[in-house]
């Protein structure tokens, strides 16, 4: 059965409704997803009606941002229960992944005059374009040319990741396996793409030795070396094997020749090692 578990809607930064990504699932025969939302679990009720009418399987998840090493990972957790200290966790992220654009605009409004902190907190964008607020606002000042290019400032004005309060690794494991839950590393070739196998598997060794149990071993960006070291790790140390499109909708669909949709990544279940999120 054909298995996309990394998808967003526009409770986070994707263009579509839980009900119209179940529907498009469906459409392309992906018969087991999960919607996972960054650090927001507002999607799962509404996506599990329509899953249930649709005949689709559909494991709660939503992806957590984290720091590791000094930088963002995505973790992908699945398959929790309500516990309110998962809750806290996720709030937290999400809390500070706001906070990331409210610290942004009150560095730049001292550089740009038509900008500012009062106005920001004002403004109301169109969720169903994707993307997120901060490079809404700057697109609709006419800072940026292109939503992707409001990224950009989030670096230059030292607003990134890394400089807020976002959980470690091993607190995101911990609450999410008190949960019930597992956790999957997203998108390995996001951090690790210029590594060698050998400096690939010192890092997965390092995740895995903090409670990650599993990886995105089918994702669209992912190199061919990728792809065959986490398999053969994952493999070796019987860890979950997940496939993940990293959908949001129109939101970026296609980004450097990659595409990035619904069942893009078109792998079956059998290929993956998933038992445990069913």
């Amino acid at each position: 059965m054909l298995t996309d578990l990394h998808i967003h809607s526009y409770y986070s930064d994707g263009t579509m409704s839980p009900q119209e990504i179940v529907k498009d699932a469906k459409n392309k025969n992906v018969g087991i997803i999960s919607i996972t939302d960054h650090d927001v679990l507002d999607s799962y009720e509404e996506a599990r009606k329509e899953a249930k009418k649709e005949g689709i399987t559909l494991i709660r998840g939503v992806e957590i941002d984290s720091i590791f090493e000094g930088h963002l990972v995505h973790l992908l957790a699945y398959k929790f229960n309500d516990n309110e200290n998962f809750f806290n966790l996720v709030n937290k992220a999400k809390e500070n992944l706001l906070e990331t654009s409210i610290e942004l605009i009150k560095r730049m409004e001292k550089d740009y005059e038509n900008i500012s902190l009062e106005d920001y907190n004002s403004y109301e964008y169109d969720r169903r374009k994707g993307g997120w607020k901060g490079i809404h606002y700057l697109f609709d000042k006419n800072i940026t040319e292109g939503l992707f290019d409001g990224m950009k400032f989030y670096g230059k004005y030292e607003c990134g990741h890394e400089k807020f309060d976002f959980p470690g690794v091993k607190e995101v494991c911990d609450i999410t396996h008190e949960a019930g839950g597992y956790v999957v590393l997203a998108h390995p070739c996001n951090y690790y793409k210029d590594k060698t196998k050998e400096e690939i598997i010192e890092k997965l060794e390092i995740l895995k030795g903090l409670g990650v149990d599993g990886i995105e071993c089918y994702y669209p960006a992912n190199s061919d070396l990728m792809t065959e070291t986490c398999l053969e790790f994952c493999k070796e140390n019987n860890m979950i094997i997940t496939a993940g499109s990293d959908g949001h909708g129109d939101f970026g669909a296609v980004s450097k020749g990659v595409e990035y949709y619904i069942g893009a990544i078109n792998k079956d279940s059998s290929l993956l090692n998933i038992e445990k999120l069913l």
